[in-house]
């Protein structure tokens, strides 16, 4: 019997400490259908990974679990795969904060790098506020004996995303690599 993309949800990869937590809106249905993150060969993140001098060489998605030897996490802020994020609820994402704030209060990544700006508004609230790109202002998800994490901002790697193009998007993650190797955290340095 066949099982629907809808009922295929991806395991998040996380460890404590980790330099960076890499957090998407939601699992596709090419993702949930193949039960590994950003699987469909459109999505620009494991291309931008490697190009923008995160990773050693392009990780395949079946390789994503390969992400946690470079002490690096893989998350999406809701679990429910859907065909569009369009199709996630108010209430999915009310839940989904809830829950990866205690996440990343117990798992303490030094750096988040939101996958789009959808799933940072929804994980910190600032759902009106004008975003910028990159590395934000300030700490996030802090607890009285933990600062937060560095919060970093890419536009959507998704194939959908037509707001920004394929070079603005894959150049963020050179930033992002910059700031790892400034804090001394990138792996490859």
């Amino acid at each position: 019997m066949l099982v629907d993309f809808t009922e295929k949800w991806l395991p998040t990869y996380i460890r404590r400490d980790l330099a960076v937590l890499f957090c998407g809106i939601n699992p596709g249905r090419v993702s949930a259908t193949a039960g590994y993150h950003y699987a469909n060969p459109a999505n620009l993140f494991w291309r931008g990974l490697y190009e923008g001098g995160l990773t050693p060489h392009r990780f395949a998605p079946e390789e994503t679990a390969r992400l946690l030897d470079l002490n690096y996490g893989i998350t999406d802020l809701v679990s429910r795969p859907t065909r569009s994020s369009t199709d996630l609820r108010e209430d999915d994402f009310a839940t989904a904060a809830e829950q990866f704030v205690q996440m990343i209060q117990t798992y303490r990544p030094r750096v988040i790098c939101f996958n789009g700006i959808t799933a940072f508004r929804h994980a910190t609230g600032q759902k009106k506020t004008k975003i910028a790109l990159g590395l934000q202002s300030k700490l996030e998800f802090g607890t009285e004996v933990w600062p937060g994490s560095y919060v970093f901002v890419i536009p959507s790697t998704s194939g959908a995303n037509a707001s920004f193009s394929r070079e603005e998007r894959l150049a963020m993650f050179s930033e992002l690599s910059q700031f790892l190797r400034e804090k001394g955290w990138h792996p490859l340095s």
